[in-house]
């Protein structure tokens, strides 16, 4: 059973399907689940991550959360490309503001965008090693849990589950600083997370760097996963203590 911090209360069949929907997923479960982004969050600022859950804090995305976002759709569900709104003009032109006043900024994008991802995310595509990781996989897959009595949300970008592997795409505007991201940007608590949440036992990134246009493949190692697990723990205790959450 799933308890979400609204006090409902879900059958793992019925909340998982319904994860599917990047609504329920990114806003409801975004304010009453936590995830590998939200224990970052809390070791790295907590009032202001408290201040997200109860829609106080304001929302920036940045243009490389938008192009990782872009990439992403392309290389993993190239099926919902045609969801989204491309606009021939700037994001400070009329016909785009308009549009993202009627849809919303995550389903509008300009043809500059477009044009400047897409090769990126043909390169991950053709690249031998990430094609094997890929190949036959399945793709953007949800799962929760309760872990410690918090209810935990993932979403698995590539899942191997025959091979217990996860797979994460990343994109990043300098592969060589990649190896500081894993434990800067918390790269490795998100792997000890993920293979919690997927019962998995390996953990691994594609990387694609957003400048050079190179792709390259890296698993976490144990020793990694068991700093990531340490940070997970350190961010859950931290959550309990300044919350009434038991």
């Amino acid at each position: 059973m799933i308890k979400t911090f609204d006090n409902k209360e879900w059958e793992l069949d019925d909340i998982v399907p319904k994860m599917y929907g990047d609504d329920f997923y990114y806003n409801y479960l975004g304010k009453n689940a936590l995830s590998s982004s939200s224990f970052k969050a809390i070791l790295n600022d907590l009032p202001k991550f408290l201040e997200s859950l109860t829609g106080q804090a304001e929302e920036n995305k940045s243009q490389a959360l938008r192009d990782g976002k872009l990439i992403h759709l392309k290389v993993l569900e190239p099926e919902r490309m045609q969801d989204l709104t491309i606009i021939d003009s700037t994001k400070g032109s009329k016909l785009y503001k308009d549009a993202v006043l009627r849809l919303s900024s995550d389903e509008v994008y300009t043809q500059r965008e477009l044009n400047r991802c897409m090769p990126l995310a043909d390169n991950v595509r053709k690249d031998f090693d990430a094609y094997c990781l890929m190949d036959e996989a399945t793709m953007e897959t949800p799962t929760i849990k309760m872990i410690q009595g918090l209810p935990v949300r993932g979403k698995a970008d590539i899942l191997r589950k025959d091979e217990n592997h996860i797979i994460d795409l990343k994109t990043t505007s300098d592969s060589s600083r990649f190896e500081m991201s894993i434990e800067n940007y918390g790269y490795d608590l998100q792997g000890a997370l993920y293979l919690h949440l997927f019962d998995c036992t390996r953990f691994s990134f594609i990387i694609l760097d957003k400048i050079t246009g190179s792709v390259t493949t890296r698993e976490l190692t144990k020793k990694e996963l068991k700093r990531g697990q340490a940070k997970l723990q350190e961010a859950i205790d931290i959550f309990k203590r300044n919350t009434k959450a038991e």
